[in-house]
């Protein structure tokens, strides 16, 4: 069997068995930044293990074109269930995006009517929009400004020092683009749902973006606070494209609390998102180029 067979067959592995290792760590209290960057450079060995049957064939047949050499028939099988597999999870990752995308634009659209309404002027970023009622709601939304949402009835169940680390929580989800990972999670679950690492990843990534805000919001305003926030909104509404305080891993959120245990990575976790993001990045940018050349050599011939 062919090298680029066993890589396949390795990152197949690794989309199986990265599932329960990121939520053994995630219960072991890791860092949430650095399991949220373990995810990306999981997903992308795991896409680049699909892809790569397909881009070598591709590349392989031209260079046996050249040559007059017949290609081996196990690598043609792979190369097209490779390709036939890509192509599938291309189109419904990009209908579950287009969706996705289309209802927080929808959702962003009402919630910039109602800041006109009750304040004179459109969203601006940085500001939080105060809704009148007595219901207690906390979310934020993706968008352009991205927007923080609170009710005064927050005010009327918590203290001063719970509701700034709520307001610290929902700002934590819009500085680190919380809600674009979440985005891509959902895509890639579309796409390549048959993977369990990919089947997994919005309720993945949703637990650890809430499990990064909140040690965002602790260091910001003490675990006391956001403590109490968590206990009193943990059955909280929120709108289905927005990302609310309350309602998700909510006993897991509590224990990491407990104490003031707050995971605590500094440098380390932001440089270690960084750079797997960059790996991301990288290797998706060297697929991109490998298809083309491939797609240009094989013209060419």
């Amino acid at each position: 069997m062919t090298a680029v067979l066993w890589w396949t067959i390795g990152g197949i592995v690794v989309g199986v068995l990265a599932p329960p290792i990121l939520r053994a760590l995630t219960r072991r209290g890791t860092d949430a930044a650095v399991l949220l960057a373990m995810w990306g450079v999981l997903v992308c060995v795991t896409l680049a293990a699909v892809a790569l049957p397909a881009l070598a064939e591709l590349l392989h047949r031209c260079w046996l074109a050249l040559h007059d050499v017949p290609p081996a028939p196990i690598e043609t099988v792979a190369g097209i269930l490779s390709a036939a597999a890509l192509a599938v999870a291309a189109i419904r990752a990009g209908w579950q995006a287009s969706r996705t995308g289309g209802r927080r634009r929808r959702l962003h659209d009402k919630h910039a009517e109602l800041a006109w309404l009750l304040t004179g002027r459109g969203p601006r970023s940085g500001t939080v929009l105060w809704l009148p009622a007595s219901e207690p709601l906390a979310y934020s939304l993706a968008g352009e400004p991205p927007m923080v949402v609170m009710s005064t009835g927050l005010r009327q169940c918590l203290d001063r020092a719970a509701v700034n680390a709520v307001e610290a929580h929902e700002r934590a989800h819009v500085r680190r683009r919380h809600h674009l990972l979440i985005a891509v999670a959902q895509a890639a679950a579309a796409g390549l749902g048959w993977l369990p690492l990919m089947r997994h990843s919005p309720s993945l990534v949703r637990t650890l973006v809430e499990l990064d805000a909140d040690a965002h919001a602790a260091r910001t305003h003490g675990h006391h606070g956001l403590r109490r926030a968590l206990q009193t909104l943990q059955s909280a509404a929120e709108p289905a494209s927005a990302l609310g305080i309350g309602g998700n891993c909510t006993q897991l959120r509590l224990a990491r609390l407990t104490g003031g245990r707050v995971p605590n990575a500094g440098r380390f976790a932001r440089s270690t998102a960084v750079w797997g993001a960059a790996l991301v990045l990288g290797t998706t940018t060297l697929l991109t180029f490998a298809a083309l050349a491939g797609l240009a050599s094989c013209t060419a011939v």
